[in-house]
Order: structure tokens, then C-alpha cells, then sequence
């Protein structure tokens, strides 16, 4: 991305600017070098202990430069080692400096999905929410997305293309025909009820995650984070009691999504075991825009088996005449593909607690923020579900952690 080009030029001149000296400096020196040597006196021929003076003097001098290099390295050394923690994004626990370039990284995550679920809703509305066409609208937001990508590609110093084989691009197919019925499952029940409610079931998605790996990917579970599953359920429960914009379709369609999200995660690990995979895809992004491409592809068949395929004239006709459905349509699709692609490449950069605690504060904002926005209920029953839920999932996402030097 260009905000990662940015960031390093910034940093390389940084680290030049630290470590090379002016040229003010660098003339100083070498003035006083010349006042000094022409400030010496003019010697007579030593004598024998003028001799053993200078040997002496010499080899203080010799050990004297030794020791100045030595410093001077050790100095390089740790100055180097700064900069290196610095670029790395804050690795080193004692390091009592901001990582300024990912907490931009997080602001933008964060504000990336914060306006796509506000302009996929609107998007939505304009076309008559459920009745209208959420397959169509999740299709080509993936479409739409995928374009940006090959951009990359294209433009001159923006990306390096991937160098993946047929066989690569079939390996990819269950990630990415996971991704585009995750993409599709949440749009629709964000067009069925509303954001904040399919928000709340989605973060859900540990529940799922766990009956999949105990049960379908033999990946066993601990059993402390069995017993915090049923807290993110009840969770949610609590916050479908009084929502005012409850809907079945909504609920089932959220808890598909989950379905497909969790073997995304695990097909995914399972494909990137591929020897030489990451070397050929080259970077995260190069990887999400292939995805997205592969799943554009295979949402068109959702889009032709729920009956929306033969009213496509429709839709183009709606989005000609329809300024709200054209706007938000394509920004939620360019929001989209960036928080993703962002999003993934953060979390790379943080530790295990830390991705936890990022989630968590992502689901509180967006739920509370976007429901302000849109003006849905927040009723008190629905925020105790809410914080419930979301906690479950924080807890979840730790107890391994917790409980772990009590087992040993």
C-alpha cells in the first residue's frame, strides 16, 4: 500500500539522518585536524629514550583508536538495534516509544469498518433491503474490490504481481469460496434486520470456530474455553430479547456467516502450509486480492440460485437513477477490500492479546457507533447482551493464557 511505501521512505531518511554525519560536522573535523597538525612543533632528531618515548606513545595511541572504534561499533550496534525495534512495530516490550505508524494502521482499520457497515446499510435500504438485491450488492462490492487490486498490480512501483501456479489457484478455491459465503451470509442479514444485531451475532464466531476444530479439523479445544462459550451465547440471547428489529432470516443468515468464516480460518492455515505458497503469493495483499477475485467469481452463482440474476436489469436500472445506491455501493466495496487487506496485515503485527483486545474494541465501536448513526434501538437489555457477549469473546480469546500456569 502506498501508507507502508510512506512509512519506510520516512523511516529509511530517519535512520540516514541519525547516522550519517553533516557536512558542517564533517568540516569542523577536519578543520581542527589541520589547526593541529600545523600547530605542532618542530621536533629535533630524537634521541634513544625519544625513541621509547614515541614507541610508547604510539602504541597508547593504537590501543586509544581501538578502543574509540570498539565504542563507536557498540554505539552503531545499539543504534541499529533502535531503529530495527522502531521498524518492527514496537516488538520490544521495554520499548517506552509510540509505534506511531500502527497506531495509524488502527485508526484506519477501525474508521475502514466503521464506514463500510454504514454505507453497505445504506446502500442496502436503497434497493429495498431483503426484498431488493443483497446478493447482487455483496457480489460486486468482491467485484468492485478485486478491480482496485489488479490496479496495484498495473500501476508502476505500487506492487509486485504474485507468481502463483494453476495449482496454487485451485488450492485457493475453499478459502476463497469460504470468504465470498461469509461476504454474502453478512450483507444479507444486514439487509434483513440490523447492523448492530448481526454484529452481535457475528462476534459469535469463536463458538463455531471451536465445534469445527473439536469435531471436523481434530484440533482439539482446551476446556476453559468450552466453558466460555456458553457466556458469548447468552450474550447473545440477551441482546435478541427486546431487539425491535429481530428477524429469523437475519439470525440464521449471521450464524451462516460465522459458518463460513471458521472454515475460512482453517482452510486457510491448511493452504498456507503449501511449500513456497508465501513466496510466489509475495505479500498479504497479493494474497486478499486473489481471494477476492476467486470469490467475486464464485458468488455470481448465489447471485443467479436466489432468483436475482433475472432481475440484474433492475438493478442496473437502479443503480443509474439511484445517486444513494451508486455512492455507497461503491465506497462500501473500496471500504471493504481495505479494512480487510489492512486489517490483516495489523494483526501481523501484534501479539495474540493484543489482536483480542483490538477485536473487541472494534465490535464495541462498531455496533454502538453505527447504530447511533443509523438510529437503532439501544436498549438497555440489548447493550447488557452486547457487553456479555463481546466479554465471552475477550475472555475466549485469553483463557489459554490464564489458566495455563495453573495447569503446569
Amino acid at each position: 500500500m502506498k501508507l507502508n511505501i510512506t512509512f519506510t521512505l520516512a523511516l529509511t531518511a530517519c535512520s540516514a539522518f541519525a547516522l550519517s554525519p553533516t557536512r558542517h560536522t564533517t568540516s569542523s573535523i577536519a578543520s581542527s585536524r589541520n589547526a593541529a597538525r600545523h600547530n605542532q612543533p618542530a621536533f629535533v632528531r630524537p634521541t634513544a629514550l625519544g625513541d621509547a618515548s614515541t614507541e610508547l606513545l604510539t602504541k597508547r595511541q593504537s590501543q586509544s583508536g581501538t578502543a574509540l572504534h570498539s565504542s563507536a561499533a557498540a554505539i552503531a550496534t545499539t543504534r541499529d538495534n533502535s531503529n530495527a525495534m522502531q521498524t518492527r512495530g514496537g516488538a520490544d516490550e521495554k520499548s517506552s516509544g509510540i509505534d506511531v505508524p500502527l497506531m495509524v494502521y488502527f485508526a484506519l482499520w477501525y474508521l475502514g469498518n466503521y464506514y463500510y457497515n454504514i454505507s453497505n446499510k445504506l446502500a442496502l435500504k436503497a434497493t429495498g433491503g431483503a426484498a431488493g438485491f443483497p446478493m447482487t450488492i455483496s457480489a460486486l462490492q468482491l467485484g468492485i474490490g478485486s478491480l482496485y487490486g489488479i490496479f496495484l498490480w498495473l500501476a508502476p512501483d505500487a506492487r509486485k504481481k504474485p507468481t502463483v501456479t494453476m495449482d496454487d489457484i485451485i488450492k485457493m478455491l475453499p478459502v476463497a469460496f469460504c470468504y465470498a459465503g461469509a461476504h454474502s451470509a453478512s450483507v444479507f442479514s444486514f439487509s434483513a434486520g440490523s447492523v448492530s444485531f448481526g454484529q452481535i451475532v457475528k462476534a459469535a464466531e469463536p463458538a463455531f470456530a471451536a465445534v469445527l476444530s473439536q469435531f471436523v479439523y481434530n484440533k482439539p479445544v482446551s476446556r476453559a474455553k468450552w466453558m466460555c462459550l456458553p457466556i458469548v451465547i447468552g450474550g447473545v440471547i440477551l441482546a435478541s430479547v427486546n431487539e425491535l428489529d429481530f428477524a429469523w432470516s437475519a439470525l440464521l443468515s449471521a450464524c451462516l456467516a460465522n459458518v463460513f468464516a471458521a472454515v475460512r480460518g482453517n482452510e486457510n492455515k491448511k493452504v498456507m502450509e503449501t511449500e513456497g505458497l508465501k513466496d510466489r503469493l509475495g505479500s498479504i495483499g497479493n494474497q486478499f486480492c486473489i481471494t477476492s477475485i476467486l470469490g467475486f467469481l464464485l458468488s455470481i452463482p448465489f447471485v443467479i440460485l436466489t432468483g436475482e440474476g433475472k432481475k440484474f436489469g433492475e438493478f442496473v436500472t437502479a443503480f443509474k437513477t439511484i445517486p444513494a445506491l451508486r455512492s455507497n455501493m461503491i465506497a462500501s466495496a473500496l471500504f471493504f477490500y481495505g479494512y480487510n487487506e489492512l486489517s490483516t496485515a495489523t494483526l501481523k503485527k501484534t501479539s495474540a492479546v493484543t489482536q483480542s483486545v483490538a477485536n473487541t474494541a472494534k465490535r464495541v465501536i462498531v455496533i454502538v457507533g453505527v447504530a447511533m448513526v443509523l438510529g437503532e434501538s439501544l436498549d438497555f437489555m440489548k447493550l447488557l447482551g452486547c457487553g456479555i457477549g463481546i466479554g465471552g469473546v475477550f475472555l475466549y480469546s485469553i483463557i489459554d493464557n490464564i489458566v495455563k500456569p495453573k495447569e503446569e
